[in-house]
């Protein structure tokens, strides 16, 4: 949770609501919408926790377990998940890994599962290749629900209730992103119920919450500050267009060029994001609360309480009482916190007082309004250019950034959620779009998903469906009409308790180890992009740290070229046999990083008349490498000296003769075969798989 204003706290002696918060929460999950349709998958259950560890590769069946995966035919080794990795999975904050999810399979769906793949019986959590290799999650739309099996209906109200519990989480974030902003703390709930809704209807997987975001809400500050708020609804409406159309474009498969180190920087330095946004809750004019202070107690003691339930007093209940586990742990923290500070009268300051009672007022008369605001459509009508000048650099960097955080929270979620699904980049960002031009439609502000809150989701058993992020817009929307003077009433330290246990769930302790064990560069990597994430943005770092890895890589691999010089026979086709002739033997890949290397390796005024290069163990990868080629040949030809390329690829071979006319002059490739390797230079090489070598000139 941001920072945010300083509100008066209401007085203990506020008159306290007949209808206490535990009656709130029974009504409120018994709407549970038991209709014969459901937007979950059917394929249901499948094993959301953790397998036992005899079913790891280490275990009595490691020689079955399947090391590798084949892809295309070939086999691909697979990554065992280890400590250090960027998927926040260090410690769970429920206590109990992911519960509320059936933990066994039916004999149907074994019998499937085996007869779709071999691979399937393998432990999704255990071999990564297996979830990258999955099918993307489906909608299911229109689809039964077999209200008849106890296991799905457990695993429902799971998710339900886990909506509800983050619909609680959301309400500080979205009132503290409002404030950042600089709009009314009601924009910014709003928000969170349309997009979140939306872009859990049509995003790329279940168990992803979205909401009006820190990292969005920073890049939108300056228009507002600038022409007022009511330019921000046109700026989201027109990011959400925005990124329908890198969606349908493809564009978010490019979240795969993000390296390993760039990830686990971006969650050490998102969980101190959070980390900082929390403490801003203890403090007062500046400074931390005194823990011998009235207020001090009151605040430490109920921060410390919801973590002591939600890590063990609550995942202790649930093992001994199966209705227990209907309620996420973090929501029943949440509750028991806020009876507790009500009965016992603890000076805390509550969601009412951080937001305002005109926020938590309730009633209809809260209700958005559909369409864009006067204030940015009769600009729009009268001007479109000029409006379009103002909102279109914010719109293009809310919807880079709100992509961004959103397909690395995909990812995260993809690695922690072990349901055999890969979520779906395409879908991601076209739901994030479709949720932000909704948002924008009525008035909100735009947003993306959090990490924290989807974290929280999952880890509450709500990754089985996307009835969870859609009950979480739904709760929190009745919550805002029908129980606003309630929900304003909980303490907002409770919150901030859970969001700190999802604080220390984040951050990649096992990183903290790697010094010694991996690259200089990806340690240099992880620390410059948490630092960057924390300084600045989320986007700034993840391009920054992507640019940086690439480049590092790039000057390494330049430095691995080399050569081996042998003699050999050469029979060519266009003279006699040539018994003893020097060749270059060239190992590591050939590409615009390696080309002064590649030429520095060879002696063209020693050389005899005639010598070999063979690119058996290397590979033309770039135009550079090409030209490299080129300029290594005509040195040898101005000097009356003849050059044979060795299984060089076709493609290759093409575009060299394409330089010289349609030959390859001053030199000529030989042995050229079918088992040569095809690198692919060209735009489209398979046009090029049945092309005949050129022969010279």
């Amino acid at each position: 949770m941001a920072a945010s204003g300083k509100h008066p706290i209401h007085h203990p002696s506020t008159i306290m609501p007949r209808r206490t918060i535990l009656l709130c929460l029974t009504l409120t999950t018994a709407l549970l919408p038991w209709s014969s349709y459901c937007f979950a998958s059917p394929g249901l259950p499948l094993s959301n926790a953790r397998p036992s560890k005899k079913r790891g590769p280490f275990g009595p069946d490691a020689n079955n377990s399947g090391a590798t995966t084949s892809a295309g035919g070939s086999s691909a080794s697979t990554t065992l998940g280890t400590s250090g990795s960027a998927k926040g999975k260090s410690t769970i904050i429920s206590g109990t890994p992911f519960r509320g999810v059936a933990r066994h399979f039916s004999s149907a769906n074994n019998a499937e599962s085996s007869s779709t793949s071999s691979s399937s019986s393998l432990p999704p959590s255990q071999l990564e290749s297996i979830v990258a290799n999955a099918k993307s999650a489906t909608l299911g739309l229109g689809k039964k629900m077999d209200l008849t099996d106890p296991t799905l209906r457990t695993q429902y109200l799971t998710a339900t209730t886990a909506g509800l519990a983050v619909s609680l989480a959301m309400v500080p974030e979205a009132v503290s992103f409002s404030f950042v902003a600089g709009v009314s703390p009601l924009v910014g709930l709003w928000t969170t119920v349309v997009l979140g809704f939306f872009a859990a209807l049509f995003g790329g997987r279940a168990g992803i919450c979205s909401s009006a975001s820190g990292a969005c809400a920073v890049v939108v500050a300056a228009l507002c500050a600038s022409h007022g708020s009511g330019y921000l609804a046109g700026c989201a409406t027109l990011a959400g267009l925005l990124q329908i159309v890198a969606g349908s474009a493809g564009m978010g498969k490019l979240i795969r060029l993000v390296p390993h180190p760039v990830m686990v920087g971006f969650v050490n330095g998102l969980a101190i994001v959070m980390l900082k946004a929390q403490l801003t809750h203890f403090q007062s004019a500046g400074k931390f609360l005194s823990a011998f202070s009235p207020e001090g107690a009151a605040t430490y003691g109920c921060t410390l309480l919801t973590m002591a339930l939600v890590r063990l007093g609550i995942p202790k209940l649930q093992e001994k009482v199966n209705a227990a586990k209907a309620v996420p742990p973090t929501l029943g923290g949440v509750v028991l916190t806020s009876i507790m500070a009500r009965v016992f009268k603890w000076p805390l300051k509550t969601l009412a007082d951080v937001a305002g009672a005109e926020t938590f007022k309730g009633g209809l008369s809260v209700l958005p309004k559909i369409g864009l605001p006067s204030s940015v459509w009769t600009p729009f009508v009268n001007a479109p250019l000029e409006t379009l000048r103002i909102i279109l650099p914010y719109a293009i960097t809310m919807a880079a950034v709100g992509s961004i955080e959103s397909l690395l929270t995909l990812q995260l979620l993809d690695g922690i959620i072990d349901d055999g699904k890969r979520g779906s980049t395409k879908r991601e960002v076209i739901g994030q779009g479709i949720g932000n031009l909704a948002s924008g439609l009525t008035g909100g502000i735009g947003g993306c998903a959090l990490i924290g809150q989807s974290l929280i989701n999952a880890q509450s058993g709500g990754g089985v469906s996307r009835l969870s992020g859609m009950s979480m817009a739904m709760f929190l929307a009745l919550g805002i009409v029908a129980c606003a003077p309630l929900l304003g009433q909980i303490p907002v330290v409770a919150l901030a308790g859970v969001m700190l246990l999802v604080c220390q769930s984040t951050f990649s302790w096992g990183s903290l180890r790697l010094l010694g064990k991996v690259p200089n560069l990806d340690l240099f990597i992880i620390s410059l992009v948490t630092f960057v994430t924390v300084k600045d943005d989320l986007a700034k770092a993840v391009l920054i740290g992507t640019i940086t890895s690439a480049l590092g890589f790039a000057w390494k691999q330049s430095t691995t070229i080399s050569a081996t010089i042998s003699q050999t026979k050469l029979d060519p086709p266009s003279g006699p046999t040539l018994p003893n002739v020097k060749s270059y033997n060239i190992n590591g890949p050939l590409f615009f990083g390696s080309t002064q290397a590649f030429s520095r390796i060879f002696s063209v005024k020693e050389d005899p008349d005639d010598i070999v290069i063979d690119f058996t163990g290397s590979r033309v990868f770039d135009h550079s490498a090409l030209e490299a080629i080129n300029n290594i040949a005509d040195r040898y030809g101005a000097l009356g000296k003849r050059v044979y390329l060795r299984h060089l690829s076709k493609d290759c071979a093409r575009l060299l003769g394409n330089v010289h006319g349609g030959g390859l002059p001053p030199y000529e490739v030989v042995e050229s075969n079918s088992n040569d390797p095809f690198y692919g230079v060209a735009e489209k090489p398979e046009f090029y798989n049945d092309v005949p070598v050129p022969k010279s000139a």
